[in-house]
């Protein structure tokens, strides 16, 4: 039970983090985190294992290579969400030079730039990325084992579905999210954790709330950054009557969100990647396992 009281002191810090950053790359970061930390657990139960066999034939073993490819499978879908996020990025910044440049001010050529950028902003986000990430299975396996540790390997796996749930409807779209009780039923000393998972999805789910179009980005740096853009846009409507200092402002404005995006998109980047790295260490180790019994 040392591993659950470890994770639910990670569970409430993550709670903590969404009322402090709220849904932010910081936060997302953080979550990658304790991903990587839930499956070393979870490989950590397989490695030390007697292989048990389900009731179908199975055995733990397969277990995990199954889930740890989803692991890969979702690594890949929040590489594909960073290099998305990161090409508006440069668009973006593209913009910044040409905006700061006087001669082009007073070009037709501005609505066009930011039109450009408003379509590519609407595209991080929204329904027609519901279909490229598989959110796990949620069965509980049939083994004719009732160690605990298999029990609890079983409830680490749901609780890594549930955070990756999470990343999923702050990266890509709102996803439906079931806190499995039968997952931590077995174990009356989880009851406490089981609530603080239930806590963390609430608090998620009321920080989303103001968000009543869900094809609109819900990260605070895409936010952010469509804002500067908004802004940007108002000042260049009022035509003759532009504001040069006001615009100069709103420039600057636009580019400081730009380089901050930047910058919390490499570090959430460098997460995920290593979170695949130990993903891929994890099964070849379990395939070394296999060979050499």
């Amino acid at each position: 039970m040392n591993t659950f009281s470890s994770l639910l002191i990670d569970i409430k810090n993550l709670e903590s983090s969404l009322a402090k950053n709220s849904l932010s790359l910081q936060w997302c970061l953080e979550a990658t985190n304790l991903l990587k930390k839930m499956h070393f657990q979870f490989l950590e139960v397989f490695q030390k294992s007697e292989v048990p066999m389900f009731c179908d034939g199975g055995n733990y073993l397969d277990e995990y290579m199954e889930e740890s490819l989803n692991i890969l499978d979702f690594c890949n879908a929040l590489r594909s969400a960073i290099s998305k996020m990161d090409r508006y990025r440069l668009i973006v910044d593209v913009a910044v030079r040409r905006f700061s440049d006087e001669g082009y001010l007073g070009s037709a050529m501005n609505m066009t730039e930011i039109e450009k950028l408003e379509r590519e902003w609407q595209k991080l986000y929204g329904f027609e990325n519901w279909k490229i990430v598989n959110l796990y299975k949620t069965g509980r396996p049939k083994t004719k084992t009732k160690d605990d540790e298999f029990c609890a390997s079983y409830a680490v796996r749901r609780t890594m579905n549930i955070v990756c749930s999470l990343l999923f409807s702050a990266i890509f779209y709102p996803a439906p999210i079931e806190n499995d009780e039968e997952a931590y039923r077995d174990f009356s000393q989880l009851k406490l954790f089981s609530s603080s998972l239930r806590k963390l999805v609430c608090c998620f789910f009321e920080e989303r709330r103001g968000f009543n179009d869900n094809s609109r980005p819900v990260l605070v740096e895409t936010k952010m950054v469509g804002s500067a853009v908004e802004d940007f846009k108002v000042q260049i409507l009022k035509g003759v009557a532009l504001n040069k200092e006001k615009l100069g402002k709103s420039i600057d404005s636009l580019q400081k969100s730009s380089l901050a995006f930047k910058e919390d998109l490499e570090m959430f980047d460098s997460v995920v990647n290593e979170l695949f790295q130990e993903v891929v260490k994890g099964r070849n180790e379990i395939l070394g396992m296999v060979a050499s019994s």
